[in-house]
């Protein structure tokens, strides 16, 4: 086993750095959701709210954490390949999970400290971060796909669909464009030390990420993406059916979708106001009536989101408990 190469109190600066703009986060979503039930009916919001059963509560968390738990399988196994080291399940998921804690900061904080976790291990800053852009870069895909059948029911939407299939071909171009890798080779030759280094480590991140992207691999991320995106919208569209609302499971899965997209390219953390507005509309086009559109949104993301920051902050909590004790011992 490799032995950790930082201090432990890398671990906790990173948490640290970004805990002011966690509570931050917290507090908007707060303000945001309690401001949302006065927008409308604020006792039939909390009504509908109430009308999710408890089978229906363990459904939704249950998708939710189908799709964490495909999501690390991938993840994982891109490490794997990127590495050739072998990480204990145990370890390696609860540092998986424990970036979700930070999944509501500015700047994808949570990578950086999925990174730091995993750089101990012997794990390349290189090799995480390519991880973490194909990650990212399917899951783009992935949910694009699924917000096709919302996207064909409401095109005034539409825009929202090209701009990311747009980021989507520009970003596989650049990672099998040879005139992009000649201009960084050169630039890494460059006299200015900053513009070398910065072009070198681009060059890296988009060769290791070519490697993930080959046929077999793509595929099966791909199809991972698909399921496990496809779980979380799948979990709206339980909501809606216990809330009485007439959606169909397509519909809610591209509605799910579109919001998520909508959040994105928001480029607001978590795409906090943006998806859950975005969804919310689409409900009530969709005939749903404003007040149970909006409790299903508000459910959606607490079963989604904020049950993933939750687990993220217990993970981080483990790992800092467990670092304690081998410092004691």
């Amino acid at each position: 086993m490799i032995k950790a190469a930082c201090p432990d109190s890398t671990r906790q600066h990173s948490f640290s750095r970004y805990r002011n703009a966690l509570l931050l986060s917290i507090f908007c979503a707060a303000a945001l959701y309690v401001s949302s039930l006065f927008m409308d009916d604020a006792e039939s919001i909390l009504q509908a709210m109430g009308e999710l059963s408890v089978t229906g509560w363990g459904a939704i968390l249950a998708l939710s954490l189908a799709n964490y738990l495909l999501r690390y399988w991938r993840w994982q196994r891109y490490i794997q390949v990127l590495s050739g080291i072998q990480l204990s399940h145990r370890f390696h998921l609860t540092c998986y999970l424990a970036g979700f804690a930070l999944t509501t900061t500015p700047g994808k904080a949570g990578e950086a400290t999925r990174s730091i976790y995993l750089h101990q291990r012997g794990i390349g800053w290189n090799q995480s971060l390519s991880a973490f852009f194909v990650e990212r870069l399917l899951d783009l895909f992935a949910i694009l796909l699924l917000s096709l059948a919302a996207l064909k029911a409401f095109p005034d939407y539409n825009w929202i669909g090209y701009i990311t299939a747009s980021l989507v071909a520009l970003v596989l171009w650049a990672l099998h464009s040879r005139l992009l890798r000649k201009i960084l080779q050169r630039l890494s030759q460059a006299s200015r030390p900053k513009l070398s280094s910065a072009s070198s480590r681009l060059s890296a991140l988009l060769q290791s990420s070519g490697t993930l992207l080959k046929p077999r691999l793509l595929s099966g991320g791909m199809l991972l993406g698909l399921i496990s995106w496809g779980g979380e919208g799948a979990a709206l569209y339980l909501i809606l059916q216990e809330l009485g609302a007439p959606v169909s499971l397509n519909l809610a899965i591209g509605i799910y979708g579109v919001g998520i997209l909508a959040g994105a390219l928001s480029f607001i953390p978590g795409g906090l106001g943006s998806t859950e507005a975005v969804m919310a509309l689409m409900l009530v086009a969709s005939g749903v009536d404003s007040a149970t559109a909006i409790a299903a949104t508000l459910l959606c993301r607490i079963a989604t989101l904020w049950f993933a920051v939750l687990i993220g902050l217990v993970a981080m909590a483990v790992i800092t408990t467990r670092t304690a004790q081998k410092a004691i011992n």
